[in-house]
């Protein structure tokens, strides 16, 4: 009984302390600096034994907002700030509408571009075609568009669609660049396209005159052409005499591609064209012949 007692002597003891509000003197504290985070926990302490709303805490919330407009210091309103986020009589703002948000149907491009951007979201979204906002007639001619950008992504596009129809379109796109980077764009789309179609239109006789669109042309005769085939035993004639130029990305694709059309039958014609090669070439021409297959 004699410890029940002394329990709720500390616990009136603990209340009461909690009751008790800081003085005028705790809130001038908070312009002294050495002074200033003892009184500010004093406030924070005593604005936490509000749990509901009451004229008691509408009263010591309103004393501590004056405090906050009042004060100069940014350390003190900002700690102010945070202290008036306890008043229970405070609505706390939700992080997010608590309404449904409105769904709006995207406008219909007008210029080409917004009208690709509108077609590859569809097909991201993986949509009737029936919504498409632009027939094969008008992506294929959207293909031929002077911009780069514009005919690239529509070269994207019609792949995606039909990679039959993409693929003569590529090839012909390929031989007709020169610039490096834009060679590289449509070489990728070109090894994108399904193996078969690219072994169908993969043309034994290059257009392109550019040393970067040849060099991508043989980059993929070295993934998709196969030496039994009836287009890579016609490329075997084309490829070889490629093989004794200058170092330069050319030659070296020419000779990653030896494996895939040559066999060990070759090896004395293969040979041949690695004599005299630059410092550069003989290695790639040393590990093309170590791999050449028996047959």
């Amino acid at each position: 009984m004699k410890h029940l007692s002394l329990f709720l002597a500390c616990a009136a003891c603990l209340v009461g302390t909690a009751a008790e509000a800081p003085s005028d003197a705790t809130f001038a504290d908070l312009a002294v600096a050495e002074k200033r985070l003892a009184a500010q926990q004093a406030i924070f302490d005593h604005s936490r034994s509000f749990i509901t709303a009451s004229p008691e805490a509408k009263a010591w919330f309103e004393r501590v907002r004056v405090a906050a407009k009042s004060s100069e210091n940014p350390e003190v309103k900002s700690a102010l700030s945070q202290v008036l986020l306890l008043d229970p009589n405070h609505k706390p703002l939700l992080p997010l509408n608590p309404k449904q948000a409105q769904q709006y149907d995207a406008p219909e491009g007008t210029t080409p571009e917004t009208k690709l951007a509108h077609l590859e979201r569809l097909l991201d979204l993986r949509r009737s075609s029936k919504e498409y906002p632009l027939t094969n007639d008008e992506l294929i001619a959207l293909t031929k568009n002077e911009d780069f950008a514009t005919a690239q992504r529509a070269n994207r596009l019609l792949r995606r669609i039909s990679s039959s129809v993409a693929a003569p379109i590529l090839w012909e796109r390929l031989a007709k660049l020169t610039q490096r980077s834009q060679v590289q764009e449509v070489e990728d789309e070109i090894l994108r396209l399904p193996s078969t179609l690219a072994a169908k239109y993969l043309p034994v006789e290059f257009a392109g005159t550019a040393l970067a669109s040849k060099a991508a042309w043989i980059r993929v005769v070295a993934v998709r052409a196969n030496r039994l085939s009836k287009t890579g035993k016609a490329l075997r004639p084309v490829l070889l005499p490629l093989l004794k130029g200058p170092a330069n990305e050319l030659t070296e694709a020419a000779w990653a591609a030896v494996p895939r059309l040559f066999s060990e039958a070759d090896r004395a014609a293969l040979t041949e064209a690695s004599q005299g090669l630059s410092e550069r070439l003989a290695p790639k021409a040393k590990a093309a012949l170590d791999a050449l297959p028996a047959k």
